[in-house]
């Protein structure tokens, strides 16, 4: 039985950890910390909130290179540091929907987390003073938004609308980072609203895997709030095509030019993806189709850049975006996984 439950143990290692490392207090040392704060900081997330800043800087017709620059740092920075705050918060939660990302979590404690969690905030505000005072007003609500997303006493996650507006937050206020830096924010500004809508929406799907995880913790999301994972895939699923109802409303009243009608094309690569959530028998399975709603999702966002600033600098960004996500995958530093092993107790070894 010892042998067993350290097998089990065993497996939820990442290729990151290793065993028996030294430690100064209850935080090891900090090549480890580094590696573990990487994977739970989840670098594949930043294109969500690097792409958006660059969305609006565009659109606001930035283009020094510095300010790119910085802008994706703060973008990158603030991403990483809700990522480990949330992973520390959804403890319970993750004991059942990701139970690596809790070890990881467990092995550099609270003081390590916290620490953590100070350093990214910190350099994004000491980044940030370089990009404007207005800037650092949008920078101020996003870093509120990002911890009270998952932090008592408002935890905006543990109701269905406010977790979705909070999580919508991501693009949209990366978005207005990024108008900001040129001086001024507009939040009726038409492309605003369709991305932050966008992510509105998206945000449901991420809440399907974790649906028999949260069930269990109690916690209410827009999939718990249904009786079956059935159900909460067809109200995701329908939700989903309405930024597309939105988009085609905003060009009928001429607050988008017709050559927005191109991110369309999109919704061609959503239904084959819904049809597969349709499909899908389990949370592991659920967990791959959100994979490609990732680059579904990261794709809309990249090809509505294209259409605002149709330029060589606008395919560099794309093409880097697609690069750095692949080399995220590649080298496999993400503290979420697809393969749901720990759901299968009684699964043969081979």
């Amino acid at each position: 039985m010892a042998h067993r439950k350290k097998k089990q143990y065993d497996t939820l290692q990442s290729p990151l950890s290793s065993p028996q490392l030294p430690t100064f207090g209850s935080v090891p040392i900090l090549p480890h910390t580094f590696q573990i704060v990487l994977g739970l900081s989840r670098p594949r997330t930043w294109v969500f909130s690097a792409s958006s800043f660059i969305l609006g800087y565009f659109l606001a017709g930035g283009s020094q290179l510095s300010q790119i620059g910085l802008g994706l740092a703060v973008a990158a920075l603030v991403t990483g540091a809700t990522n480990v705050v949330n992973a520390y918060a959804d403890r319970k939660e993750d004991a059942v929907n990701q139970p690596r990302r809790v070890f990881w979590v467990e092995e550099i404690g609270t003081r390590g987390t916290l620490a953590a969690s100070a350093v990214l905030y910190g350099s994004a505000v000491a980044l940030s003073v370089f990009l404007g005072p207005l800037f650092m007003v949008v920078l101020a609500v996003g870093i509120f938004n990002s911890i009270f997303y998952s932090v008592p006493p408002l935890r905006f996650k543990s109701r269905p609308f406010p977790s979705l507006i909070s999580f919508s937050g991501a693009v949209g206020l990366a978005f207005l980072s990024g108008v900001s830096v040129l001086g001024s924010v507009n939040l009726l500004n038409p492309v605003f609203l369709l991305v932050a809508f966008f992510m509105f929406t998206y945000g449901t799907v991420k809440n399907l895997p974790d649906y028999s995880g949260d069930k269990k913790a109690g916690t209410r999301t827009s999939a718990t709030i249904f009786g079956s994972m059935s159900s909460a895939v067809r109200f995701s699923g329908i939700l989903l095509f309405t930024p597309y109802v939105l988009l085609v409303t905003l060009v009928a009243i001429g607050a988008l030019a017709p050559i927005y009608l191109a991110d369309l094309g999109m919704a061609l690569i959503l239904a084959v993806i819904i049809s597969m959530m349709f499909k899908a028998k389990s949370s592991e399975e659920l967990e791959k189709i959100h994979t490609f709603g990732f680059f579904y999702a990261i794709s809309f966002l990249l090809f509505t850049i294209v259409l605002t600033a149709p330029t060589l600098a606008s395919i560099v960004v794309l093409l880097s975006a697609y690069l750095w996500t692949l080399l995220v995958a590649k080298i496999n530093i993400d503290s979420r996984i697809e393969r749901r092993d720990w759901e299968k107790p009684g699964r043969k070894k081979a």
